[in-house]
């Protein structure tokens, strides 16, 4: 790791990007290596203690949607009391301290209680971490896409361990414990960030002047978090396409579907920074409908079946590629759009909206897919999450956000 010695407006760099960034950045590692070692075997976990494609969806709609509403509430409030890292602190120590013990559940329902757990501390920090990124960053679609570049890297590393452990044969349960030691050296290093007072944020440091800024969280504003809520309704829960990876390859090579995992972070670890600064220069809309595009192609693929094959092969490894890619275009960029449009006081509260508008929308998607893959096929289910993808496309081409902003008067 080198050190840039210079720095910008008097922050130190490294890597491009603040030090207080890159330290959240550190923060996110360390928790997403604890959170894929999980991610990428649950679905099978679940499933090996009783657990069917409609319980998986579930678990993850409901666990999903708690953590988006904790985010809309825990936005508003660190707005409201000026402070963000007791938030933060509170949400990575809750989230690390609970999810390792999912690897005891001796049935779905612990899991479903464990994993709501682990979401309360996702839920309660997301909006203030973001909202900390954003004053510490120079050039926000950078920061973002480089905080999610290290956390993605996190994914990798944790996927990668998953994928040994499984070699050597540990069991689910054993693998899902050990999260808890990654989780802990999270918790240590988001006690090192300072939090900000954000009239004392430099407005010269957001570069980024695409559209005009407010201070207002009005009517406006609150129809364009709706549209980009209403992106992750026609989303494809990962756990979907692990579950269908299992189609594309032997049983007895199961363990192999963490490298695939791994294949989609690396991608994601890669191009999220590239990504962001590409959103800096040619405008955040078009990054984000390329991404959608690509996650549609692959719906659209994984509808078909398939017979095992050294065709199969390649061809799950390409649609984990193609997530990786409709991650790295869409997350961070929507999360930059956010802080583009928001005004520095406001920030922390346009977050809360964002995320609460994801969390009710997307409430029910994962269980509609499940069901859908339960009751009639997968084929079914795939058609059914790439008609809602084209439609938001649409709706996302089409709508003008400049003419949703309204300057502040």
């Amino acid at each position: 790791m080198s050190k840039d010695n210079n720095s910008t407006n008097g922050q130190k760099m490294v890597l491009g990007v603040s030090v207080p960034v890159f330290m959240m950045g550190l923060v996110s590692f360390f928790t997403d290596v604890s959170s894929e070692m999980i991610t990428s075997i649950l679905p099978l976990f679940i499933f090996s203690i009783g657990g069917t494609a409609l319980i998986l969806g579930l678990i993850s709609g409901v666990t999903t949607a708690l953590s988006n509403i904790l985010k809309g509430f825990s936005g508003w409030m660190s707005d409201k009391i000026n402070k963000r890292k007791p938030f933060v602190v509170a949400g990575y120590t809750i989230s690390n301290l609970s999810k390792p013990f999912i690897g005891l559940s001796p049935s779905w329902e612990f899991v479903l209680g464990l994993k709501a757990t682990d979401r309360v501390g996702k839920g309660l920090r997301t909006s203030a971490r973001d909202t900390l990124i954003s004053y510490y960053a120079i050039e926000k679609g950078k920061a973002f896409g480089m905080h999610r570049a290290m956390d993605t890297l996190g994914a990798v590393v944790g996927s990668l361990l998953a994928f040994f452990f499984l070699f050597l044969a540990w069991t689910y349960s054993q693998i899902i414990f050990f999260s808890i030691f990654p989780g802990i050296c999270a918790i240590g290093f988001i006690l090192l960030v300072k939090d900000v007072d954000p009239t004392k944020v430099d407005d010269s440091m957001n570069k980024y002047s695409g559209e005009p800024k407010i201070d207002k969280i009005d009517k406006h504003f609150i129809k364009l978090i709706i549209i980009l809520g209403v992106i992750e309704f026609a989303s494809l829960d990962i756990v979907f396409l692990l579950i269908r990876s299992a189609d594309f390859i032997p049983i007895e090579a199961i363990f192999l579907i963490p490298l695939f995992y791994l294949l989609c972070n690396i991608v994601y670890m890669v191009l999220s920074p590239i990504m962001g600064s590409l959103s800096d220069k040619v405008g955040r809309k078009p990054v984000i409908v390329m991404g959608l595009s690509v996650l549609l192609i692959s719906c659209i693929l994984l509808a078909f079946p398939v017979e095992v094959s050294i065709g199969s092969y390649i061809l799950i490894a390409i649609i984990f590629i193609m997530h990786g890619y409709y991650l790295s275009s869409v997350d961070p960029i929507s999360r930059a759009y956010i802080a583009d449009l928001a005004g520095k006081n406001k920030r922390g509260r346009a977050y809360g909206y964002y995320y609460l508008s994801v969390g009710i929308i997307s409430m029910a998607e994962s269980i509609i897919f499940g069901l859908i893959y339960d009751t009639f096929s997968f084929t079914m289910a795939f058609i059914y999450v790439s008609i809602m993808l084209l439609i938001c496309i649409i709706i996302f081409i089409i709508t003008d956000f400049s003419k949703i902003i309204q300057k502040k008067s």
